[in-house]
């Protein structure tokens, strides 16, 4: 307490000094309407800035909660289109109202497809190996050969390792991957793989000579185990060299890039194990 009693004393003209000028500043702006206005208009401005500064930092905290939510949305609405894709092809095949009507009752709401949403924890670029890992593994439901695809719906790759808290994907720029594809309005197929050029683009060959295309044509999937069908890969950007001069080859430009990828949704077929082991015991 003595110390105390020493510092303001030595100090007490300091203190008196600026209780004096903040009583004058007191004065100045209890008794100015001019001056009040410009120090209630500098507080409103501080305090915005800082409630601003608050709630940005606050969202920057929550940005992982609220990209979950969006990454989890997005499994769904996937799921939904799924559901809704199934329908439409079904009843555009359907040729009788009567046939339409037994259809629609028959079609369960239920797609044979499920979502598994996962971050991006690394991207390895390094010619012939590349590969992702995900923060999803076996606890999560994740297991080989399930197919990846991008929040906007683009494949990904093919999961090819699994631990219990991660996996490890092929992307579609590894050339160990292939994928059965097709040209939007065509029902010949070909195949998808990566020439370790370029990993915004890879190429669609094995296509008849005669099939025709226009450049922006949308490549889907096909016939897989692993994705289901009308998955978009990506979209022809010139005509590539084939191998084979009965078959052509075509450039596409991938839906997914890699450059930017920070969510996937790894696909759960429910029909997986029933096809394989139906499939497998073909060989047994």
């Amino acid at each position: 307490m003595r110390n105390l009693f020493n510092f303001i004393i030595r100090n007490s003209h300091w203190l008196l000094a600026v209780l004096l000028v903040a009583f004058s500043f007191y004065l100045v702006f209890t008794y100015n309407p001019y001056q009040r206005s410009v120090y209630l208009t500098s507080a409103n401005n501080v305090t915005g800035w800082f409630y601003s500064l608050s709630k940005d930092v606050a969202s920057f905290f929550h940005l992982k909660k609220n990209n979950q939510f969006l990454l989890e949305r997005s499994a769904e609405l996937e799921r939904e289109i799924l559901v809704l894709n199934e329908r439409i092809a079904i009843l555009t095949a359907a040729d009788s109202a009567e046939v339409k009507a037994f259809v629609n009752d028959s079609i369960s709401s239920h797609s044979q497809f499920d979502f598994i949403p996962a971050e991006v924890v690394n991207l390895s670029f390094s010619g012939a190996n590349n590969f992702i890992t995900i923060n999803k593994g076996s606890r999560q439901g994740v297991r080989p050969d399930m197919g990846v695809i991008s929040a906007n719906g683009g494949v990904v790759g093919v999961v090819v390792s699994v631990a219990s808290r991660f996996s490890v994907v092929i992307p579609v720029i590894n050339p160990k991957f292939r994928l059965s594809a097709k040209l939007k309005n065509s029902e010949n197929y070909g195949s998808i793989s990566w020439d370790g050029t370029n990993i915004r683009d890879a190429q669609l060959q094995e296509l008849p000579k005669h099939e025709a295309f226009h450049k922006g044509d949308t490549v889907l999937t096909s016939f897989s185990r692993i994705f289901p069908k009308n998955v978009i890969i990506g979209f022809v950007d010139s005509e590539g060299r084939s191998k084979d001069d009965n078959f052509n080859t075509f450039n596409i430009q991938l839906a997914t890039n890699f450059y930017r990828l920070q969510n996937v949704l790894v696909i759960n077929d429910t029909y997986y194990e029933e096809q394989k082991q139906l499939e497998d015991s073909m060989w047994q």
